[in-house]
Formats: C-alpha cells, structure tokens, sequence
C-alpha cells in the first residue's frame, strides 16, 4: 500500500513526505520524496522517523502560529494548508507552501499524511515588501492572503483523482476477498448426491454366499480328502501286493 501511494504522487508531488498517522503526536515520515531531499538538503537516511510537521526546518523566523496550526491539523486528521518560512539544513530560509492532504484506508481510516512542500521564495520576492496586509474594515483584524503558484490547484486535482481510484481501488478488493471468504467458510458447498443404481444380477451368475456355491465348495472339499487318501493307499498296498 505504501509504495503504490509513494509511486502514484511522486509525479504529482515532487517535494513530498508520507507521514504515518497511526502513531500519536508524532507521526513519523515513513517515505520522503527525492525532490524534498533537494529542497532541503537533508538525505533520505535522516529523516526518517523524525516528525511529517518538519519540526527539523523551524527556524527564528517561522511563524509559531503556523506551526500549532499543522500540528493541531494533524492532531484532528483534517486537510490545512498555510504559507510559512522554512530553513534548509545550511540554514538558508525559503518561502514554502505547505499542503497536508489525509489519505484513508478502506475502512475510512486516515492511515497516513501527504505533506507536500512547494518553494515559493521567488513569488515572495516579487511581491512589493513594502505592502501590508490588507485589513478587514469591519473587524479591523488583517486578513494575510494565501498565494499558489501556477499549476497548483491542478496538482491538487490530480491528487485527488489519485486518491480516489486508490480508494475505489482498495475497496473494489476488500468486496472481493469478503465474496471469496464467504463462498470458502460463509456457506457450505453443496454435497453432491449419487445415486445407486439396483444390481441386475445374472442368473449364470454364482453368488459366493449362496446355497449351491457353498454345497459345491463342501463336495470340492470331500473329494480332495478323498483323492489325498486313496491315491496313497492303493500306490502303497495294492499295487505293491499285485508285484508280490
């Protein structure tokens, strides 16, 4: 299971972690994308079992907000998504978008999280610096636009395509193993029945435990113990008398 998720949405994702979401708190990357290794510098071999939130690129400048926000999303098992900054392993900060997308089993359990990272330090730095965020006149609180890049919400289409054929997929086999489990140790086969037919018998036919079979076995018998005891006598006392 894990590695058709990690073959589907590595041409979807190229900066991408899969995070186990059976264990609490934690939730440990179980596989990482080569294009996330890229993008922050760090090597297959040490990420993993270290947390899918990426506590490992916090920095002075991430937002400690953001970061209770993946952590809580991952906590209740929902979708989120937020811009944040990021450090790579040589310290150099980016700009990422961070999708957490929850992928469920056949059960309709969330079995593992997708977090994908997209690099939008360029975006940022085309943006006027000098231009705030815009602010709500009637609350008057900020309101912090969150900007894509090009092509993302398609990605996240195709993402969801994915995760649905995997899904239908998966339950397509489930239905399958319930059909065959059921037709072995649900119901029982059915006994086939076989009919015995009545022996015709043949009247040139002697049974062995028939009258005449067995006074024909009796005289057989007789006239072997007779052969057996005249054939010697009359070899040993008449014929040899005739010679005397």
């Amino acid at each position: 299971f894990l590695d058709t998720i990690a073959t589907r949405f590595d041409g979807t994702h190229s900066n991408f972690v899969l995070g186990n979401a059976q264990v609490q708190s934690l939730y440990p990357i179980v596989y990482c994308s080569d294009g996330f290794c890229e993008l922050t510098g760090y090597a297959r071999a040490e990420l993993m079992q270290k947390s899918c939130a990426c506590h490992f690129l916090y920095g002075p400048e991430t937002s400690d907000r953001s970061t209770a926000q993946i952590q809580g999303a991952l906590d209740d098992r929902r979708e989120f998504k937020t811009e944040l900054v990021f450090y790579k392993k040589e310290g150099t900060k980016f700009w990422c978008l961070l999708d957490i997308v929850p992928i469920k089993n056949e059960k309709g359990e969330v079995v593992l999280f997708l977090v994908s990272h997209k690099d939008i330090t360029d975006k940022k730095t085309e943006q006027d610096p000098e231009q705030g965020p815009d602010t709500d006149e009637e609350t008057g609180l900020q309101v912090h636009q969150v900007s894509r890049p090009p092509g993302f919400n398609a990605n996240r289409r195709r993402s969801r395509a994915v995760l649905y054929q995997l899904s239908g997929h998966l339950q397509k086999q489930d239905k399958s193993k319930i059909k065959i489990n059921n037709n072995m140790f649900g119901q029982k086969p059915p006994i086939p029945e076989y009919k015995v037919a009545a022996i015709q018998k043949s009247h040139f036919i002697l049974l062995h435990y028939g009258t005449f079979k067995a006074g024909w076995d009796w005289l057989i018998l007789l006239a072997t113990f007779y052969v057996a005891v005249t054939v010697p006598y009359n070899v040993c006392f008449i014929v040899g008398g005739g010679h005397d």
